[in-house]
């Protein structure tokens, strides 16, 4: 006479098994409390072939601290072989109580188990994974970091760096970045160096280089001072664009649509060139982290987020023919009216200046 099961009792069977994973690994990890784990002694006295997941869950568990928990699948492979003897699946005729009894009751559900023992261990490693850390220069603040694989970099104002205070244990060496930064990267052959942005993403082994994509402007440039960096635009991952040392890369965005749009975007490799100002040349890409603002034939309009960030301050500019003033110069000690005022000996316009509310008329 053949076996059947209803429906419902597999139910309960399945709920018991992944109850029984979770005990299991909780108690593996010296986080169950009494009351759990006095629901596991009573599930193993209801199904005792259960221990077999113990076993597996302990190669498990000792897998995941000396390597990575991905390696599950492995754990159960060596588990089989250990086993496999113990494991093969075989008919049996004496009952229900008799099932429960025998190893290839539970063989049955391992490979289902195997999954919900990943995502639970998973659950538990990362739980002790520390999270990533977010550095944040507020508006007219610059801040100057070191990573933990000895990398530098130069924060500018209104920008953010997220990173992974374990980043030396990971193959890459991942950073976000929401601004504008300069980056000293530490060589390190074995462990790529990548920047990810909203827009793009640049991969570099140990260089020199400065990011600037702020959100809401239209303009996304890297520039590479040294080394040699391969830059990837998120939404044409199949297009790499390698720079040379004193080239910079701009993606800027045509009319409303994404920046990232085929027919919307323009992409340009263009050569740095230094910006003159009496005896003195000096890097306007890069100049902010040396505390100097420099700009060269820039309209007022395109100068204003400049300024706001540089000094904490908010610039209602409406006239249209303020705007396309142009100009070129360095701020360095200035304070905004001192900046103001040197501006208005080039071109003629007024200004109002309440707290940080700054209305040029």
């Amino acid at each position: 006479m053949s076996l059947h099961q209803s429906p419902s009792f597999e139910r309960m069977i399945s709920m018991d098994e992944n109850r029984i994973v979770e005990l299991l690994t909780r108690k593996i990890a010296g986080e169950a409390s009494a009351e759990e784990l006095g629901e596991l002694v009573y599930l193993l006295k209801k199904y005792p072939d259960a221990i077999y997941y113990e076993a597996l869950l302990e190669q498990v568990w000792e897998l995941g601290q000396k390597d990575s928990v991905s390696d599950l699948n492995l754990a159960f492979k060596k588990h089989k072989l250990k086993f496999k003897d113990d494991l093969k699946f075989k008919k049996s005729a004496s009952g229900i109580k008799s099932l429960l009894r025998k190893p290839a009751f539970f063989v049955i559900g391992f490979v289902c188990i195997i999954t919900g023992a990943s995502f639970i261990l998973n659950r538990y490693y990362q739980s002790d994974a520390k999270e990533n850390i977010e550095i944040v220069a507020g508006s007219g603040v610059r801040k100057e970091i070191e990573l933990p694989d000895g990398t530098l970099v130069s924060l500018n104002s209104e920008s953010k760096l997220s990173y992974n205070p374990d980043m030396i244990k990971n193959e890459i060496r991942n950073v976000k970045l929401t601004g504008e930064a300069l980056f000293n990267v530490a060589p390190d052959e074995s462990h790529p160096f990548i920047v990810t942005t909203s827009k793009i993403a640049v991969k570099v082994l140990g260089t020199e280089f400065n990011i600037r994509e702020y959100p809401g402007e239209s303009r996304s440039e890297t520039t590479l001072l040294t080394g040699s960096i391969e830059l990837t635009i998120n939404d044409r991952s199949d297009q790499k664009f390698l720079l040379k040392p004193s080239e910079k890369f701009a993606l800027v965005k045509k009319g409303s649509a994404p920046a990232t749009s085929d027919n919307n975007s323009v992409l340009m490799i263009e050569t740095i060139s230094p910006v003159k100002l009496g005896d003195k040349e000096y890097i306007q890409e890069i100049s902010w982290a040396e505390d100097m603002l420099v700009f060269e034939n820039e309209t007022f309009e395109d100068l204003i987020p400049k300024l706001e960030r540089w000094y904490n301050v908010k610039i209602d500019l409406n006239d249209s023919k303020i705007k396309s003033f142009r100009f070129t110069g360095i701020f360095i000690d200035e304070n905004v009216v001192e900046a103001l005022e040197a501006m208005k000996l080039v071109k003629p316009f007024n200004y109002k200046l309440n707290e940080n509310q700054v209305k040029i008329y």
